[in-house]
């Protein structure tokens, strides 16, 4: 249990170190965006930036799809959006997609992007997979299927979802009016790192055992289970690096400095 504790005290002291201030171009794509809320949240503007990041084509896609009015044109312009964010490897498009396919003849389809989701570190896809009745076999694969969708579940560096991120990043600027864009993330994020020590305690301590998804299997397969869910998790975890160099605005939905978090092998 010490080595539990030691490794999330290691984590938390490496700190602000890891965080890195959003490029300019991404801070006025996310300023943009944060005026939509501004005095309250309007799809409408979101739809109207018509803006080609992977994060305007998602968030736009997902205001069109939720409208009061979606036709076969709004749907087949907000579908192209998610799909086009998607087909460019940026996580959040994943769940959405499965989000949407999924309220109709496309579930199947949706369940692909919801594991893809959740292989990229989504939050929500994990949790959504995680409640699937397909997903309640006795056997060794069953575990650690879910074993895995509950740890991407726990982890701190996991994916959450835009929706409250830009709410908390709107409150934040609120409630500081002087400050830049710049200082707003920075609080959010220093506020989202000091809860995230209990999120990482819960992790090691209630994920990683995983006694409940283990219980009913031999010590043999036991061990290979906990083998498998950390390899999935390393994977993971290096998914999500990926993305956030290659989409920095994803620094906003994940806590590099929890980045590498895992047991030891």
């Amino acid at each position: 249990m010490l080595w539990r504790r030691a490794l999330a005290a290691c984590v938390l002291a490496w700190g602000a170190a890891a965080h890195s201030a959003l490029p300019e171009a991404v801070q006025q794509e996310v300023q943009r965006w944060l005026n939509c809320y501004s005095p309250n949240y309007s799809s409408a503007c979101e739809i109207a930036l018509d803006s080609s990041s992977a994060l305007g084509r998602v968030r736009r896609g997902s205001a069109l799809l939720l409208g009061s009015e979606v036709d076969a044109a709004t749907r087949a312009r907000a579908m192209e959006d998610l799909r086009s964010a998607a087909a460019e490897g940026y996580p959040p498009a994943y769940e959405s997609l499965a989000v949407f396919l999924g309220r109709g003849a496309g579930w199947s389809e949706g369940l692909r992007w919801r594991w893809l989701g959740a292989e990229h570190g989504d939050t929500d896809a994990a949790k959504q997979l995680s409640g699937r009745i397909g997903l309640d076999g006795a056997d060794r694969q069953s575990a650690a299927d879910r074993m895995f969708l509950s740890w991407v579940h726990c982890h701190p560096a996991s994916f959450e979802s835009s929706g409250p991120t830009m709410s908390a990043l709107n409150d934040a600027r609120k409630a500081s009016p002087g400050a830049d864009l710049a200082q707003v993330i920075a609080q959010v994020h220093a506020k989202r790192l000091n809860e995230a020590k209990a999120k990482a305690e819960n992790f090691l301590h209630g994920c990683v055992p995983g006694a409940y998804y283990l219980a009913s299997l031999s010590p043999d397969d036991q061990a290979w289970v906990r083998k498998t869910v950390r390899a999935r998790m390393a994977q993971t975890l290096k998914n999500i690096k990926e993305a956030v160099r290659k989409f920095p605005d994803l620094e906003l939905l994940t806590l590099p400095e929890y980045q590498d978090l895992l047991p030891p092998p």
